[in-house]
């Protein structure tokens, strides 16, 4: 062959083609929201336009200019969104406040909407962000948007509980700690404490009509959906605010990806539990700034309406939220809930899957057989004398790694502001604050101004709070709800106690959702989610690179902890201020797999912006199946960068088994009508069927 091949040029504008034709040949999918958004707009993201001390929009006509400026690809239409920049709005915050501080970014004292028209961006890899879409998040007054809330509000009572007693008794029993000496006896009070938390909690939420298997008119029908929203599915103390996809055996709450660190090609336990990873000549540390244990935000009217009105109320705030020894804020090993959300507070989006990525690599866990060129491949093309780098090495999963989040953020960005733009949860809670403080059609108390009946926007959101929100708790007869009420009353008494009120005096008490950062939520809607979009193209770009088949034997999963031997669970301190942290073992009769690891390296750290009172369940499981689909789309462009003689495929793993968007299935033996488990990709970017990982 001579060089430069005179062919080349040819070639790759055909690999090109071929790869654009393979994301653009499918006609996009219609977008669908539910029938919340209407005037004045209470269902609504309304964050950062002006709201009234009542909580209503000033001006409902704003929420228009702001929905028009996401539908449109021209930046300067959202131009003309009337973003609250007004100091005098605030209670108290002024601009000397912020003048004062150092850091030259935090000098603004109003936040401004991040990335609201991504959507809109090309992408020249992968779908479309249009390509992909969600399905109408769940309804106001559903069964399911109940157990959502319900969810949320007891996560944030669950924040300061230790992780470790969420499990199933027989594990909790069998902790030690991790050097192999025995659990204190105050250690295990304080775990069997926690379980017994646990336990009222899940049997709390399991009488949740939704959890119950108990539809309302206005849930999804379709099965699939219902089936990984885990409609029907009674909650225990070892399943409470799972996810999907983990290992369908008692496993520990926490992924090991969390917290460990990487063992080397040995595998070692005790490095494994020193949480140390290396990366090159560093080391990364699992370790998570100490958040000020029992400290919550946004329990106020007043705060939680500045924050409403965009107030950049974090560093108002600044250190006082962590625990400081001589003026330097602390770190320790994620323990309880409140360790995952600061987690999930300020990390880089695909930093817990680089981590995992790292861990894997160092301890030699084997790529998929159909790669080319490593030491237990099956394909053909020749390893002799070539090292995987570059090409299908460290590298190459690293680089792709971070291009698979950037495609999901644009994607998700569409869904958050041009389609859905639903409320966050401490939206929510405000509405059920306002129905308990003033507006209950069988007890008027109060004086609110809701009681209004003359047509107005106050009369409006009256009578929409009574056809939704309010029929949880106080129709005629008694609420659908009434596990609800009892997880609300739990946080009249919680709020009471970070402000210092009465919890009686029914004028003051507040039912606001207990927030974790004091900025409540990011500037965008709830749905889909940001961090889980990046966790589902993540980790599926994980499992397709790595194998999760043992390749010695493919009739066995891959086990990041083999049958019988030790996972690491962190406990909390002697008390719940107390940094210092016991990391305990556990061994596991049936293992950890690899797959089962890095599903719940995915919810968990979706689900700590539950816990962060930031997003619900459902914006979790279809923004992960989002970013798993886009993952898949990527993959099938890179399969045309290859020589043909390389033969390449990828075997991955779902989520959980569905049905996958139209938008991948040009030239698939898949159809769009097929639910399936497990996907192989071609060499020619085609999707086929492929065998589910074993399970002993």
């Amino acid at each position: 062959m001579s060089f430069p091949d005179p062919n080349r040029r040819q070639a790759a504008a055909e690999a090109r083609n071929a790869a654009t034709l393979l994301s653009t040949e499918i006609d996009h999918p219609s977008h669908t929201r539910n029938q919340d958004e209407n005037h004045p707009y209470i269902h609504s993201f309304t964050k950062g336009l002006l709201h009234g001390d009542n909580g209503l929009l000033e001006n409902p006509g704003d929420f228009k200019i702001f929905a028009e400026g996401t539908e449109s690809s021209d930046p300067s239409v959202f131009q003309a969104v009337p973003l609250n920049t007004s100091v005098a709005t605030f209670h108290g915050a002024t601009r000397a406040d912020f003048d004062v501080l150092e850091c030259e970014g935090d000098r603004r004292p109003y936040r401004e909407w991040e990335s609201p028209t991504a959507g809109h961006a090309f992408v020249l890899e992968g779908p479309d962000p249009f390509a992909l879409t969600m399905p109408p998040a769940p309804a106001a007054g559903s069964a399911e948007f109940a157990a959502e809330m319900a969810e949320v509000y007891q996560m944030a009572l669950a924040r300061d509980w230790p992780v470790a007693g969420f499990m199933h008794e027989d594990l909790v029993a069998g902790l030690r700690k991790a050097d192999g000496g025995a659990v204190s006896n105050a250690g295990k009070k304080r775990l069997k404490d926690a379980q017994e938390r646990v336990s009222v909690a899940a049997d709390r939420l399991t009488d949740m009509r939704w959890f119950k298997g108990v539809p309302d008119g206005r849930d999804t029908a379709v099965e699939e959906q219902r089936r990984r929203r885990r409609f029907n599915i009674p909650q225990t103390a070892s399943n409470l605010f799972r996810g999907a996809g983990e290992d369908p055996w008692e496993t520990p709450f926490l992924s090991q990806f969390m917290i460990m660190g990487d063992g080397g090609c040995k595998r070692d336990v005790a490095a494994r539990a020193s949480g140390k990873i290396a990366f090159g000549a560093q080391l990364i540390d699992q370790k998570v700034r100490f958040a000020t244990p029992e400290k919550d935000f946004m329990t106020t009217w007043r705060d939680w309406l500045d924050v409403q009105n965009a107030l950049n109320a974090r560093p108002l705030v600044g250190d006082a939220q962590y625990v400081t020894d001589a003026g330097k804020v602390q770190f320790r090993t994620m323990a309880a809930l409140r360790d995952m959300a600061t987690y999930v507070h300020d990390d880089q989006l695909y930093q817990a899957y680089l981590n995992a990525a790292l861990i894997m690599l160092s301890e030699r866990f084997g790529f998929d057989p159909d790669i080319p060129y490593h030491g237990q491949t099956n394909n053909a093309s020749p390893r002799w004398n070539r090292e995987p780098f570059a090409l299908f090495g460290g590298p190459h999963l690293l680089t792709l790694l971070s291009e698979v989040s950037s495609r999901a953020l644009k994607a998700v960005r569409g869904q958050k502001f041009t389609v859905h733009r639903r409320l966050r949860p401490e939206a929510a809670g405000a509405l059920f604050h306002k129905i308990y403080s003033g507006y209950n059609p069988n007890r008027e108390h109060g004086g609110s101004s809701y009681a209004t009946g003359d047509g107005s926007a106050e009369a409006l959101a009256r009578a929409s709070l009574g056809q939704t929100l309010a029929t949880y708790t106080f129709p005629t007869g008694g609420g659908t709800e009434p596990p609800l009420e009892s997880i609300l009353s739990d946080i009249r008494l919680h709020n009471a106690d970070q402000t210092g009120e009465d919890p009686n005096d029914l004028d003051r008490a507040k039912w606001l959702l207990p927030m974790a950062f004091p900025e409540g939520s990011p500037m965008h809607p709830a749905y889909g989610a940001g961090h889980a979009t990046v966790a589902g193209a993540c980790v599926t770009m994980l499992k397709a690179f790595f194998n999760m088949r043992d390749a010695n034997d493919t009739t066995r999963p891959a086990y990041l902890v083999e049958p019988g031997g030790p996972a690491l669970v962190p406990d909390c301190g002697s008390n719940v201020g107390d940094g210092s942290i016991d990391m305990l073992g556990v061994d596991i009769d049936r293992g950890l797999t690899l797959e089962g690891e890095l599903n719940k390296l995915m919810w968990n750290i979706s689900n700590a912006r539950n816990v962060a009172g930031v997003h619900y369940y459902t914006d979790y499981i279809e923004s992960a199946l989002l970013g798993e689909a886009i993952t898949i789309g990527i993959l099938r462009e890179q399969m045309l960068c290859y020589e043909p003689d390389e033969s390449v495929s990828m075997t991955v793993p779902l989520l959980t088994r569905r049905t996958l968007p139209e938008t991948l299935l040009n030239g698939s033996t898949i159809g769009k009508d097929d639910a399936v488990d497990v996907v192989k990709i071609n060499r020619h970017g085609h999707l086929e069927a492929a065998s589910a990982t074993p399970r002993p």
